[in-house]
């Protein structure tokens, strides 16, 4: 075997080498996207959670008081705080441009008349999606138009 044949032994088995690692590092930047795709939905439910809880006291009429107000924007800070940290690994929540109903990224609820409306125009979010990196987290629950 001469000098050249055994550089490019070692230029083929390096490129292998390479092409093994390049595969290995897909997968584990992968993995690690999935990884924080789920991290985030665990953060969704606790934001949930803040929402559900601000939708309460506002039901219940507990947000009279003085001591009550400063403690349900304690609370808000907090939120506010969750969402800013889940924009930082951005993750946003669905929009429907113009009302349009769109199937891949909510699913509809109820429905409701409303003769000035196009059928299938969102009426309200019932409880809010959010997608990252183009993939959805968790779709949104509407209400839309459906006249007749």
């Amino acid at each position: 075997m001469s000098k050249y044949d055994d550089i490019r032994a070692e230029l083929k088995s390096l490129y292998e080498e390479n092409m093994r690692l390049n595969t290995w590092i897909s997968s584990q930047e992968e993995a690690n996207e999935n990884n924080v795709g789920e991290i985030c939905k665990s953060f969704l439910q606790v934001w949930e959670s803040f929402e559900w809880a601000e939708s309460t006291i506002h039901e219940r009429g507990l947000d009279q008081s003085k001591i009550s107000t400063t403690a349900i924007n304690y609370m808000l800070t907090a939120k506010t705080k969750l969402l800013e940290v889940l924009d930082s690994y951005g993750v946003k929540r669905i929009e429907f441009p113009e009302g349009k109903f769109d199937a891949t990224k909510a699913k509809i609820v109820g429905t409701e008349a409303d003769p000035e409306k196009e059928d299938g125009t969102v009426l309200r979010v019932e409880r809010e999606g959010f997608y990252r990196k183009e993939k959805l987290l968790r779709q949104a629950e509407v209400t839309v138009v459906k006249n007749n």
